[in-house]
């Protein structure tokens, strides 16, 4: 568990509150006026706390920015994973993942805060530096998956090689939760559906059936 969903654990309701609420409205300033542009005194008047209160729970504005949940790895689906010989690889993978509350309870912003993320480098640079533990998580398990199944023949560097590439595949996939203004034809989607829908272009993706010609 990292550092500050232990912290968000042992905060009281109230403290918890206000750190939500901080964490909407610098989000919600950030996607009208520019991550750049905010500043903690904004932050404030838009909350209606003293810049004490502020930093009493956010280090930065930046960390308000980035929020203090992540996803994290359920334990019991991966032990559940590992254990199932009928859980796929990558579909399983997926399932791994527990969002954060928010996405549940609050999409709207889950959904200002991506886009403000891709529209500032650096944010999404710390943002993707706090991902890494998670990632590097499942790729663990992944490569315990792949290992049970592999063939004989493929080695070591082989399984760990197809873990990351997987990981980063399911990775990329878990960004289809969320769409907006900047990505209209890209649909909220659970990312397993998202695989599902690839299966009548997987073997042309992977070389093995050349593309049917449809013109006329």
């Amino acid at each position: 568990m990292t550092n500050q969903a232990q912290d968000r654990r042992n905060r009281n309701a109230r403290g918890l509150a206000t750190a939500t609420l901080i964490e909407k409205q610098a989000v919600r300033l950030a996607a009208d006026h520019g991550a750049a542009a905010v500043t903690v005194d904004q932050i404030c008047a838009a909350v209606g706390i003293s810049q004490r209160t502020f930093f009493n729970h956010f280090a930065t504005k930046d960390d308000a920015l980035l929020g203090m949940d992540l996803p994290r790895v359920n334990e019991q689906r991966a032990r559940e994973y590992l254990a199932d010989p009928r859980a796929g690889i990558l579909t399983g993978a997926l399932g791994l993942i527990e969002l954060p509350v928010e996405h549940v309870q609050d999409p709207e912003i889950a959904l200002a805060r991506f886009v403000v993320l891709t529209k500032s480098p650096a944010l999404a640079e710390r943002q993707a530096a706090r991902f890494i533990p998670i990632a590097q998580e499942v790729e663990g398990l992944v490569y315990l998956k792949l290992r049970a199944v592999a063939p004989s023949g493929i080695d070591d560097e082989q399984l760990h090689s197809a873990a990351a590439t997987i990981t980063s595949i399911a990775a990329a996939l878990m960004t289809r939760i969320v769409t907006g203004p900047d990505a209209p034809n890209i649909p909220p989607t659970d990312p397993r559906t998202a695989l599902e829908e690839l299966q009548w272009v997987w073997p042309i993706l992977l070389g093995q059936t050349a593309p049917t010609d449809t013109s006329d």
